[in-house]
């Protein structure tokens, strides 16, 4: 049994396919193939059955997976602990990050972390919280950045970052000329054409449907979708500062500033499955990093 079997096995389990593992591993599809077929005889079976286009786990394969990984990641854990004895400095760390949180902060973090360690390699995976959450639990990512709250027991949180909640809108919004503070939330509500709703967290989400009914004129729209509605349409959306501030920088959107305007924030929590002190030498060097910036609180 050679560990390249089991990497097959482990991606062509996780992946569904046969041509999706050869391509990760930059090797051909028979290879991948032969691989398998020269597990198989040693665990005695058939660990795949065909069904569509999905290659599915037998039962015998089912059985054997969790031991499978558990072997990648021992190794895995053994090629990690050699490196960092060898100077503390090379490795890889993959990360699960949320489609909102891949700019601004995000990206000053990981050139920090570039120019600190360039050495270690960093692979980003992007999805929403529950995507995260199996990206963690099947190993595909490490650490992952999710939205807080969070309710999975298992998970541990390392450290979270809190991002404040701006309200934005293009130049020609009629308040986007007056100065901040001599107008109020009520007025913004009033004369949005849209008011863009947008979805950070319940006290987001309460505090803009408590005003909704200062203005008729209202949707709802993922934080993606009312960004681009309102750099190319119309409209006054809550957003994050690290979204906008690309635009806000360059004078294309304008941030509002009622009187009234509470403090709002989306905070992002950075968790694992494992304690800090039992992550990978790189892992930690992460969060070494996210602790020695700026842009959040432990």
């Amino acid at each position: 049994m050679e560990i390249n079997q089991l990497m097959a096995f482990e991606l062509v389990a996780r992946l569904g396919s046969y041509s999706k593992a050869s391509r990760h591993l930059d090797v051909s599809q028979p290879t991948v193939s032969l691989r398998i077929k020269e597990l198989e005889k040693d665990v005695g079976g058939y660990l795949f059955v065909r069904a569509g286009k999905q290659m599915e786990l037998t039962d015998l394969g089912k059985g054997f997976l969790p031991y499978a990984r558990q072997a990648l990641d021992v190794l895995h854990k053994g090629r990690e602990r050699a490196l960092s004895i060898k100077g503390g400095k090379r490795g890889e760390i993959t990360i699960g990050t949320l489609p909102t949180f891949t700019s601004g902060h995000f990206t000053s973090i990981v050139r920090k972390m570039y120019n600190t360690h360039p050495d270690i390699n960093i692979a980003i995976h992007t999805g929403h919280n529950q995507q995260i959450i199996d990206m963690l639990y099947d190993g595909s990512v490490k650490l992952g950045m999710i939205t807080s709250p969070y309710f999975n027991k298992d998970l541990k949180k390392l450290y979270s970052i809190r991002e404040p909640l701006i309200l934005v809108a293009r130049r020609d919004q009629p308040l986007s000329g007056m100065k901040d503070g001599s107008y109020r939330v009520e007025d913004i509500f009033e004369t949005s054409k849209p008011y863009i709703m947008t979805d950070w967290s319940e006290e987001s989400k309460h505090w803009q449907r408590t005003h909704m009914s200062f203005g008729s004129d209202t949707i709802e729209l993922p934080p993606a979708t009312a960004m681009e509605f309102v750099l190319n349409y119309s409209g006054t959306a809550l957003l994050t500062g690290s979204m906008a501030s690309a635009y806000l920088e360059e004078g294309t959107l304008v941030k509002l500033e009622p009187v009234d305007m509470p403090a709002l924030y989306r905070e992002i929590a950075v968790v694992s499955l494992d304690s800090e002190q039992s992550l990978p030498p790189a892992a930690r060097r992460f969060l070494d990093t996210l602790r020695s910036g700026s842009w959040g609180r432990g």
